[in-house]
């Protein structure tokens, strides 16, 4: 059984305190770090079913909330789509540094940075088995009104 996905939605109010240390970089800021960007691509390869995903979403990247490790090697990568409100696309963090807290202090200063730039909304699609790390981090499950519809529906076809 597959896990099912749950819409978040964030709107930020203040500024959060983050735990760890995030760059927030613009994409050409990221890809002018060349380090980084093989980093990415190497957890890119091993973590996601089709590069042809990643590509996908890669075109409407405007902002990438990135995590280094003490040696200074970027071990954790955030996605952010920015048409009007900020959609979160990816959230991948380097299987040695899970556990850490660093997916978390990049979703909390991804929200922190939407505030200081007047964003009104952040969103993003997930896992429901992470409903607890995004509700941590300011972000509310949007209540799929499927099942409403399907009673309706229901009554309907006996009437």
């Amino acid at each position: 059984m597959s896990d099912t996905e749950l819409h978040y939605i964030c709107q930020p109010t203040g500024l959060r305190p983050v735990a760890q240390a995030i760059e927030f970089l613009t994409t050409q800021e990221f890809l002018a770090d060349e380090p980084a960007c093989r980093r990415l691509w190497d957890l890119v390869e091993t973590q996601f079913r089709t590069r042809s995903k990643f590509l996908a979403v890669w075109g409407g990247v405007r902002f990438v909330a990135v995590h280094r490790n003490a040696d200074e090697r970027a071990d954790g990568f955030l996605l952010v789509n920015a048409p009007v409100n900020w959609q979160i696309d990816y959230v991948v963090v380097g299987p040695e540094a899970r556990g850490q807290g660093i997916a978390s202090a990049l979703v909390v200063e991804t929200a922190n940075q939407a505030f200081l730039r007047g964003v009104p909304y952040v969103m993003l699609t997930s896992k429901a088995s992470l409903r607890p790390l995004y509700e941590t981090c300011g972000f509310i499950p949007i209540e799929d009104p499927a099942p409403e519809t399907a009673d309706l529906s229901d009554d309907l076809l006996e009437n």
